[in-house]
């Protein structure tokens, strides 16, 4: 049975096959770029606020401020996240990125309420309690490796080669992990602690610049 189609027309479906890829990639990453500004920022509030809150008249209310703080920061970065890959896919209309890869909706959906959960559960220990202990930082860098490997395979799941952006907000993600963790055991400085974040600070920020302004070159080819 043939299909009559000519060399021609094969060619010429096999290019727009092409391009509604490159499309998709581009569109993705445009998305993982507002999606690694939005949380580098949020870091960096999680990071930077406890300093704005202490002031003497207030100490007492310090952890009410701290978990009002961080829930709307979570929050408002959660939505925005939400937004932004919910346009994402509208754009691209479900093709074959989001249907073959990302089939399995009650996975997707179990581990985000999961990571929900976990982010408001850390976000009430280090409100009230910091990261003093040994049971604190278990809890915290249980909550920081999830998250990671969490990362690792939503960006597995939609691209087949993972972007420089990806590997680079990977990395600089786990390399805050372990400055943090020498912080607490090592230098034992909530300074230092705080600094131990610059680096994902800043490799989500270039993540979220190259990934913006790198993709376009795919609309072009």
């Amino acid at each position: 049975m043939t299909h009559g189609l000519s060399e021609n027309d094969i060619a010429d479906l096999t290019g727009v096959a092409k391009k509604a890829l490159k499309f998709d990639f581009y569109i993705f990453r445009k998305a993982y770029g507002s999606y690694y500004a939005v949380w580098a920022t949020a870091i960096t509030l999680f990071v930077f606020l406890p300093y704005l809150s202490y002031y003497p008249s207030i100490v007492s209310y310090v952890p009410y401020i701290l978990l009002t703080a961080y829930l709307t920061v979570f929050f408002l970065a959660f939505w925005i996240t939400g937004r932004i890959f919910r346009r994402a896919i509208q754009i691209i209309g479900f093709k074959s990125i989001l249907v073959g890869k990302r089939k399995d909706s009650f996975e997707r959906k179990f581990f985000s309420s999961l990571s929900i959960i976990m982010f408001i559960v850390i976000i009430l220990i280090i409100s009230f309690y910091g990261i003093n202990n040994i049971f604190e930082s278990l809890i915290f860098y249980s909550f920081l490796i999830f998250m990671s490997i969490y990362q690792l395979k939503n960006l597995m799941m939609t691209f087949e080669k993972i972007p420089v952006e990806g590997m680079v907000s990977l990395m600089s993600f786990v390399l805050s992990i372990i400055l943090s963790l020498l912080s607490i055991f090592v230098g034992k400085s909530e300074l230092d602690f705080s600094l131990s974040w610059l680096p994902a600070i800043i490799g989500w920020y270039f993540s979220a610049l190259y990934a913006i302004y790198s993709s376009k070159k795919f609309l072009g080819e």
